[in-house]
């Protein structure tokens, strides 16, 4: 079938959600089917590109922050909805639906930030075209309660069940909820996928390495990673901290630079710099960094809705450590694949580090286990075939083509 898979963002911008629609979508074209992301423009990135055979189209009315500015420039707060741009996003959609052939619409996070492209998939909707969301994360603010009330799609995916339970709470007049655990390429993140790039540029060997691989946003943690780090550094001198570091995000509330200095000020001051490295890396060659890793750590203060980092770390046999947050607790085994910790506890976090550290044995156990784990339930093949299954349970509502000559007038 001919998917259309749109979001605000896609890959090389960094994000969970961008991850999964990458991972996804190439799974589905591996599969069979087309795939056609309709994504908010980028700089520096084409109108349309093409990765892993996935179709990509870059639009300036996916873009939140272009929408924004055109919102602010009417004065109107950017979540109230814009009927010139609600008409032209609905234009947009129809026309691409139509020339490309879709026969599906799968949208991400369309139950925040901007109304406009829920409530135009609503009115395709109506006139027959299947549409799916997936909910990655819970915002308990007005627009999202606004939206999960007015907008109507054929299914919801949710990334897990902590976010089903906070959709469900928002909106318990919702009977279309489904689940489907989101999956990675475990053959991108392997242990066997390595290379010495960064290794050799960082310096890694023979060094005890910690991973924080996290945007430098506060609700990530980041701080008790560094102040773990101080604390192991008494008993490893030549530890290192690694903090994944990135500005090419969706940073909505213009919440990531002034938080990044505040890390990096503590880093000077505590006399942390040979300990610690703030470095982006392209998706792809992660694994090369987690596979000269010792721990992977994620101790995020808030409820993380799902995360990723720990199934792609488990999925390169590394030990990892996070905190009793969100989605987390189900991709996690305590114990068994890693540590569960509570939040905001460095002292708790390096202790769990340093037995880990100490303890190859049992490293290396946790590493072997979450392997496992995550090739049975954590793949994306499994991902595509649950969502495929949800398109063709869309598709049976007998959606016809005859739409189309509707929409001038419904529009």
């Amino acid at each position: 079938m001919n998917i259309c898979m749109t979001h605000y963002a896609f890959y090389p911008t960094t994000g969970g959600v961008e991850s999964h629609l990458l991972d996804l979508s190439a799974e589905l074209v591996r599969q069979g089917h087309e795939v056609h992301a309709l994504v908010g423009s980028m700089a520096g990135q084409p109108s349309y590109s093409e990765n892993e055979g996935i179709h990509i189209h870059r639009n300036d009315l996916m873009n939140p922050e272009w929408i924004r500015d055109q919102k602010a420039a009417r004065g109107l707060p950017a979540d109230k909805e814009d009927k010139g741009l609600l008409r032209a996003i609905k234009l947009m959609y129809a026309d691409f639906i139509e020339e490309h052939g879709i026969d599906v619409v799968h949208g991400h996070n369309f139950h925040h930030f901007v109304p406009e492209h829920a409530l135009a998939l609503t009115e395709l909707w109506r006139l027959g075209v299947p549409n799916l969301l997936t909910v990655h994360e819970v915002w308990s603010e007005f627009i999202c309660h606004d939206l999960l009330k007015r907008a109507k799609w054929d299914y919801i995916i949710n990334f897990c069940k902590h976010v089903m339970e906070g959709i469900h709470d928002q909106a318990p007049q919702l009977r279309n909820l489904e689940l489907v655990y989101p999956g990675i390429d475990t053959d991108l993140f392997s242990p066997a996928n390595r290379n010495r790039k960064w290794a050799d540029k960082l310096g890694l060997e023979g060094r005890p390495v910690i991973i924080h691989p996290a945007r430098m946003l506060p609700w990530k943690g980041v701080v008790y990673s560094v102040y773990a780090t101080e604390i192991l550094r008494k008993e490893f001198p030549n530890i290192l901290l690694i903090i994944t570091d990135t500005e090419d995000i969706v940073d909505w509330v213009r919440e990531l630079k002034g938080y990044k200095e505040e890390i990096l000020k503590l880093i000077r001051d505590r006399g942390l710099e040979p300990n610690v490295i703030t470095q982006p890396f392209p998706y792809v060659e992660l694994p090369w960094v987690y596979n000269f890793c010792d721990v992977v750590v994620y101790p995020t203060i808030e409820e993380e809705p799902f995360g990723l980092v720990p199934v792609e770390g488990m999925a390169c046999s590394k030990p990892v450590v996070v905190t009793r947050s969100g989605g987390m607790v189900e991709s996690v085994v305590d114990g068994e694949t890693g540590f569960i910790i509570e939040k905001r506890n460095p002292e708790l976090l390096a202790e769990k580090i340093r037995a880990l550290l100490k303890v190859a044995v049992l490293a290396r156990e946790f590493g072997r286990n979450g392997r496992e784990h995550v090739k049975k339930s954590f793949s994306r093949e499994r991902m595509a075939r649950e969502t495929v299954a949800l398109y063709q349970r869309a598709l049976a509502r007998g959606w016809t083509r005859t739409w189309r000559p509707a929409v001038a007038q419904n529009f």
